[in-house]
């Protein structure tokens, strides 16, 4: 399993704020990503910064530590505070503190900002909960769609007139949550099914751009319901990519027959993704 450390250095933040971020970020030993404050141990690296805007003075120390003469940051940085800034180069999420919100939005700098993808390569990105905590305020959901695709929007730009619709189904919990993170970061809006017989019920209901499609499944597997999608006339227009732990010449094959459109080996490449993305979702 591939894991990593970021070093996290925060301005402004202090006492009760700085106690759960602390807390917050214990939850997250033994995930695939792992964040942790800057201290004495390793005080030579920082990952990102976190500056509460609320406080005039940590945003002069912040800005004579990590702007250049330019304004540009030498790391990633997450705005906090009490009210959100008008500048809308910088992420922001308010005080006090959401647990499963200042990780997604961490996450969300650790893909975008700084190219870490390990989800796209494993199978078993496995998604912590945080126990109980009565200092730390909890969201329901680790990955709530909403707020996703709310932190992706850039400053002054126009939304599409409608975002593509990918349906992605796999009985692996880790995998539909690595493909719905990354297919959300790229503005693509994303459904889930985890079993064969649920994606059939929700192709029946509705209209998807593409679909990510496990072979290996209980109950009907995916040759099957790539079978039932290509046999729909109002649905066989739609690119079918099928998802493989097998390469042999075979699976291939059988995929082909069933009438997929591409296959992805898993553990799947971030580069061979960006490819079948690029090709089937314009």
């Amino acid at each position: 399993m591939h894991q990593r450390t970021f070093v996290v250095d925060t301005y402004g933040v202090e006492g009760k704020d700085k106690y759960v971020l602390e807390r917050i970020f214990k939850i997250t030993e033994g995930r695939t990503r792992t964040y942790v404050l800057k201290n004495s141990d390793n005080a030579a690296n920082t990952d990102i910064t976190i500056v509460n805007v609320s406080k005039k003075e940590a945003i002069r120390e912040w800005g004579s530590s990590h702007l250049d003469s330019n304004g540009n940051p030498s790391c990633p940085t997450l705005l906090v505070g009490a009210n959100k800034p008008k500048n809308n180069r910088f992420r922001y999420t308010p005080l006090p503190f959401f647990a499963t919100r200042v990780l997604k939005m961490l996450d969300e700098i650790t893909v975008e900002d700084l190219q870490y993808t390990p989800e796209l390569r494993i199978e078993d990105a496995a998604v912590d909960s945080a126990e109980d905590d009565p200092d730390i305020v909890k969201d329901t959901s680790y990955f709530s769609k909403k707020e996703l695709e709310s932190i992706i929007e850039k400053g002054g730009q126009e939304p599409s007139p409608r975002k593509q619709v990918v349906l992605v189904v796999d009985d692996s919990l880790p995998v539909r949550k690595a493909l719905d993170m990354k297919l959300t970061l790229m503005n693509y809006e994303v459904e889930l099914a985890s079993s064969g017989e649920q994606a059939m019920n929700l192709l029946e209901d509705n209209s998807y751009d593409s679909v990510f499609l496990d072979v290996i499944m209980p109950g009907m597997d995916g040759y099957e319901v790539c079978k039932r999608i290509k046999r729909d006339k109002s649905k066989k227009h739609i690119p079918v990519i099928m998802l493989t732990s097998k390469s042999s010449p075979f699976d291939r094959v059988k995929g082909k027959l069933a009438g997929c459109d591409t296959y992805l080996t898993k553990p799947v490449e971030h580069d061979e993704f960006q490819k079948v993305v690029a090709g089937y979702l314009k």
